[in-house]
């Protein structure tokens, strides 16, 4: 007696799995990983669901076909998992990575599939027969076991929906289209409600492998596109709304993603560079500490400093890439070392004021207590010689305490900084110094400095040179800066480093502040000041760390 077979309906089931075997084979572009993971078992666990059903119509003995249907039902039974996963991980959730979830998940599973192997037993699971009239199939009486597996697997899948309606919700753009492709997904209701309420029209068989397959195809297939714009709109709403410069790396430092802040601060980025390496160096040897770090970079000749705040992306302790939050704080790093250097200065002129006081009081008191025994002895003239001392000392008090004035000003932010005409600024300072030496430049070009507070130290170093007794100072510019020589009676040798400290008293206490000036004026402008030991011919420093333009003749 030959028996029909409902070849329409394995015929589907077949294809179905194909289906799902095929896109899983192809793969997808998702850049999450374990999004395409969980797609992938999505795709081959449905695709076995398919084929085993399939395989129930085609049962000839009812043996094999309910055990064909128990694994049917096993299989079926993981896909919730595998939906989880993945729509966990493309909503850019961590939840399937959380060990808890797990567990839990891998304990429900292993419970439902030992009552559906054990259902022989109890007999609460299912009930089955195969019948031939009027055509092949299986006919199931589903028990109270069988509906609340049901139930928990609707319910799985549930949130796995809920999950991709937040993330399409918060998505920009419309993503209707892909929401319909997941909404397929969930067609199996409808034939399962038929096979339901009229078995002789459709077997009592998981239909959820149809709607899955339409699921894959669309997806993998037709709106591939719209599946990785909206698994990346959250990323790039994040990076474009971000003030300061976004880089998205993976694990080997390639770059991923950027806003166009990235491109201004690193031009490298829009000719192609895609390595951290190649478009800022600095940055690839810092951002692996997970700490804030200031970072210099060369802008066209220019220093910049960037602050490099950086930390991992990972999923439940799988690292995939880091994010790195770029600003520029150059003129705010500025400042600030420009503050310290202020500060420095302060604490300097401090121990002037105290030093230089205490010297000059020191010294009329002796004076003024000298000419007190002087004038008890009867000898006026010597008395009045200490008073003349003293008085000079006092004097000097007054001029102490304007020096230390007139470096105060200079020390605020007078004016901007910008390049000035190095031989003009020297000659201007010359014509406004007291100091009674011949000047000479070498060297044209232009130096970048407050003018007025170059002015400054200028006239200063050359009251210096004036106190040394020399007949000439020699200015000369450099690449990074400039130097002075005198012609003075003192040498380098004669006090070195002590002669731009404020409370020394080399080469002696005459010299008073004027190269201890030249220096806090130097540093205010970010620049060294030292002395050259081996010049023998008077003094003479050199002034570095300016930015210097050389003019071609020079």
């Amino acid at each position: 007696m030959s028996v029909t077979v409902m070849w329409w309906l394995v015929g589907l089931f077949a294809l179905s799995g194909a289906a799902c075997f095929a896109a899983a084979f192809h793969g997808s572009r998702l850049r999450n990983g374990d999004g395409r993971r969980g797609l992938r078992w999505l795709l081959v666990l449905v695709g076995v669901w398919g084929f085993l059903q399939a395989g129930v119509l085609l049962a000839g003995e009812e043996s094999t076909a309910v055990a064909l249907y128990v694994l049917a039902l096993i299989v079926g039974f993981a896909t919730p998992f595998a939906w989880l996963y993945f729509a966990s991980a493309y909503a850019g959730r961590d939840y399937h990575r959380r060990p808890g979830y797990r567990r839990a998940g891998v304990a429900l599973y292993v419970a439902v599939v030992a009552l559906k192997l054990t259902n022989p037993i109890h007999g609460r699971y299912f009930e089955a027969s195969l019948r031939t009239e009027p055509v092949r199939r299986l006919v199931v009486e589903e028990g109270a076991l069988y509906w609340a597996s049901l139930a928990a697997a609707y319910l799985l899948s549930g949130v796995g929906f809920y999950l991709l309606y937040r993330l399409f919700k918060r998505s920009e753009g419309s993503s209707w289209t892909l929401a319909g492709l997941f909404a397929a997904t969930g067609l199996a209701v409808v034939p399962n409600a038929v096979a339901l309420a009229a078995p002789n029209l459709l077997p009592q068989l998981s239909y959820e492998p149809l709607g899955v397959a339409v699921f894959a195809v669309g997806a993998v297939y037709l709106v591939e596109d719209t599946f990785l714009a909206v698994e990346e709109r959250t990323t790039r709403a994040f990076v474009e709304r971000t003030a300061g410069a976004v880089l998205v790396l993976d694990t080997e430092g390639r770059l991923r993603d950027h806003n166009e802040r990235a491109a201004d601060l690193f031009p490298a980025i829009p000719d192609g560079a895609e390595r951290v390496e190649e478009f800022a160096p600095g940055v690839a040897e810092r951002y692996r500490t997970e700490a804030p770090a200031l970072v210099d970079v060369d802008d066209a000749g220019r220093t910049r400093t960037y602050c490099v705040t950086s930390e991992p992306l990972a999923v439940g302790g799988a690292a995939f890439g880091w994010a790195l939050l770029v600003q520029d704080v150059t003129a705010i790093e500025r400042q600030r070392e420009q503050l310290d250097r202020h500060e420095e200065q302060l604490r300097d002129m401090a121990g002037a004021i105290a030093h230089e006081l205490r010297n000059s009081v020191a010294v009329a008191d002796g004076h003024l207590a000298e000419a007190e025994d002087r004038l008890g002895e009867g000898d006026a003239g010597a008395a009045a010689e200490s008073v003349d001392v003293a008085r000079r000392r006092v004097a000097r008090i007054g001029g102490v305490v304007e020096d230390l004035h007139t470096l105060a000003r200079y020390a605020r932010d007078v004016d901007e900084s910008t390049f000035v005409d190095f031989e003009a600024a020297v000659a201007d300072a010359a014509a406004a110094s007291e100091a009674d030496v011949e000047v000479a430049v070498e060297g044209n070009g232009r130096i970048r400095a407050a003018p007025t507070r170059l002015k400054q130290l200028f006239k200063n170093a050359f009251a210096f040179a004036d106190f040394n007794e020399a007949a000439a100072v020699t200015v000369t510019l450099t690449d990074d800066g400039f130097a002075v020589a005198d012609d003075g009676r003192f040498t380098g040798d004669d006090g070195g480093e002590l002669l731009f400290e404020y409370e020394s008293a080399e080469p002696s206490a005459e010299a008073g502040m004027a190269l201890p000036n030249v220096r806090a004026l130097g540093r205010i402008e970010g620049w060294s000041v030292e002395p050259d030991r081996d010049y023998e011919a008077g003094v003479r420093y050199a002034v570095r760390g300016a930015t210097v333009e050389r003019d071609a003749a020079a």
